[in-house]
């Protein structure tokens, strides 16, 4: 009993010297749950070492007690450098997202100049107001009204207030010996002519009475007609002539109920021998409208001394059975004394060869 007395207060007084003693805490640290940890019972110490085996078992224990708080600082070696790698890497980024908008900023001020210019546009206003009330005194802002419902009006407007005539308008208004009449275009004859239809006819010189008329001038202006207007003053067809907005013109006769012979009946008989490849069978149909022709080509040379020389299906005009025609375009035309054989071989071979061998030749191949 005396023993177990002794031991214990020998370990409380080691204890005492111990937490004293000791350079530093043992991280608070409880020896006597060190030894219950380890399993020691002060009970069952062997008691035949006296003072010496405690104190060296004891010892032993605070040294293996001790010894643990030496890997304590383990912890704090990950802390640090985990802290450290936080803070530098996410410093650098914001620094230098700030001076991105300063170079925002810039670019908003010099957009404030653009309002300046916006003031100038004010005296812009004066200007406008003094063009709009050039066009509306004289009216000549836009395009005259058409004369007729659905005509159009073609031509530059030239210094005069009106339009000037341009042959390449489908409709126009054409004045000569003070009568005006609007014209409508029939087509263009080569390069160097362009007919027109006069819309209700022109009125015929010798008594007034409104006619079938035809008008005719030169594509570009300063085109002459005069030798064919005599030729057709000769025949009596020739109704006026002058000029008109530099342009030179002719009117004249025109045949009312008269068509090309594409436009006959006669032609459609043709076009089924056509279509059988029968050439033979059309010139010979053909051939019996050359007697009709070269009769027309006599009437003019008995008549007016004058024969037309331009003998071909695009000057020639027939009524619908083509039994009928009628010579056009004398602007080749030439004075000649009597009708002879001579002459009539001439019609008739000029008139074979443009009717069946020539560019517009009516019969052709149509089986192939």
């Amino acid at each position: 009993m005396h023993f177990r007395q002794l031991t214990c207060t020998s370990v409380i007084l080691a204890c005492a010297i111990a937490v004293f003693a000791a350079p530093a805490p043992i991280a608070e640290r409880d020896y006597d749950n060190e030894i219950e940890a380890r399993g020691w019972d002060t009970h069952m110490i062997p008691r035949y070492g006296g003072h010496d085996l405690v104190s060296e078992s004891y010892h032993a224990a605070v040294l293996e007690a001790r010894a643990p708080p030496k890997v304590v600082p383990r912890p704090p070696a990950v802390k640090p450098v985990a802290k450290p790698v936080a803070k530098p890497v996410a410093k650098p980024p914001a620094k230098p997202a700030a001076p991105a908008k300063p170079p925002a900023k810039p670019p908003a001020k010099p957009a404030a100049p653009a309002k300046p210019p916006a003031k100038p546009a004010g005296p812009a206003r004066p200007p406008a107001g003094p063009a709009k009330p050039p066009p509306s005194k004289p009216g000549q802002g836009t395009p005259p009204p058409p004369t007729k419902p659905g005509q159009k009006q073609c031509g530059a407007k030239n210094g005069k207030g009106k339009r000037a005539f341009d042959p390449s308008c489908p409709s126009n208004t054409l004045t000569l010996g003070g009568v005006t009449r609007p014209i409508t275009k029939v087509g263009d004859q080569g390069n160097s002519a362009v007919t027109y239809k006069v819309d209700g006819g022109w009125p015929d010189p010798t008594n007034g009475q409104m006619v079938t008329a035809y008008a005719k001038t030169g594509s570009r202006p300063g085109t002459s007609f005069a030798e064919e207007a005599k030729w057709l003053a000769k025949t009596d067809q020739l109704l006026a002539e002058g000029t008109f907005d530099g342009h030179n013109f002719i009117v004249f006769h025109g045949v009312s109920g008269k068509f090309k012979i594409h436009d006959t009946s006669f032609f459609m008989t043709l076009y089924p021998l056509m279509q059988k490849g029968d050439v033979k069978g059309c010139e010979a149909a053909v051939m019996k409208k050359i007697d009709l022709i070269v009769r027309e080509a006599r009437v003019y040379v008995d008549k007016y001394g004058i024969l037309h020389t331009d003998i071909q299906p695009g000057n020639i005009l027939w009524d619908k059975a083509a039994n009928d025609p009628t010579l056009i375009d004398w602007g080749r035309a030439k004075e000649v004394g009597k009708w002879s054989a001579e002459i009539e071989a001439a019609v008739r071979k000029q008139a074979e060869f443009s009717h069946l061998k020539g560019e517009e030749k009516l019969c052709h191949d149509l089986s192939k």
